[in-house]
Order: structure tokens, then sequence, then C-alpha cells
């Protein structure tokens, strides 16, 4: 991509290009989330060893912990009474949710930015990744 230079020394895009704050901002989409969803997960982990230690019966993982947490109702639930395995629950939907929200972040700058082609194959992708969440996702449950 060339950049000119604006008046103020700003970088800005040549016509039909996307500005540099547009990949910015999904650049930073992407940051934010991998450390919402590492520091959720992290803090889940260490509080299922916690949980592990002061057991009596030693066991810490169950078959699929986190299965119980798919309905949002037992996952609030579970996040309310502090439930670890809600909380990795949680982590997980936000490292599956950050990709997702990036593609739309870049659908939604592609359109705005008259960048049609772009845009039409960002969609695709979105209704891909949408498609396997909510459509293959729940037959492989």
């Amino acid at each position: 991509m060339t950049l000119s230079s604006a008046p103020e020394g700003n970088a800005v895009a040549r016509p039909g290009e996307l500005p540099p704050t547009v990949y910015q901002h999904m650049s930073t989409t992407l940051r934010v989330g991998l450390v919402v969803a590492l520091v959720l997960l992290a803090a889940a982990i260490a509080a299922l060893v916690h949980r592990s230690y002061a057991s009596p019966a030693g066991g810490w993982v169950s078959p699929n912990p986190l299965v119980r947490y798919l309905d949002p109702r037992l996952l609030a639930a579970g996040l309310a009474g502090g439930a670890p395995e809600a909380y990795l629950t949680l982590g997980v939907y936000a490292l599956i949710a950050t990709p997702v929200v990036r593609v739309g972040t870049g659908l939604y700058s592609f359109l705005r930015h008259g960048e049609r082609r772009m845009g039409a194959l960002t969609a695709i992708v979105l209704a891909l990744l949408l498609f396997g969440l909510f459509v293959v996702g729940p037959l492989v449950r």
C-alpha cells in the first residue's frame, strides 16, 4: 500500500485503498481478544488446580467439564457461582469469538471504504465461520 502525506504529516491512504487505521483496528481486535481469552483460561485452570488440591477425591477434570455450560443460563449461574469450568467455557467462547469479530469488522471496513470485492470475499468467510459455529458445531457435540 502506498501512502501519501497529509498536510498534518499523518499518513493517509490513496483513493481506493483502506486507511492504515483500518488495519490497526483489525490488529488491535485480534490482540485484545487473545489477551482476554488467555486471561480467562489461565485463571480458570488455576482455579481448577487449586480446587483439585482441596478436594478429598483428588479428581479435578470430569470427562468434559465444559458441556454443562453450553446453556447460557447455566453459564451465567456458573459464572456467578465462581465455577472454574464456567470460566473455562467463557474463555473458549472469547477465543472463538475473536476471529469472528475481526472478520466482521473487516467486512464493515471494506464495505465502508468501497472495497466491494474484498467485502464480498470477507462476507463469504464470515458466513462460513458462522455456519461452522452454529450448524456444524452443534452436530459434532
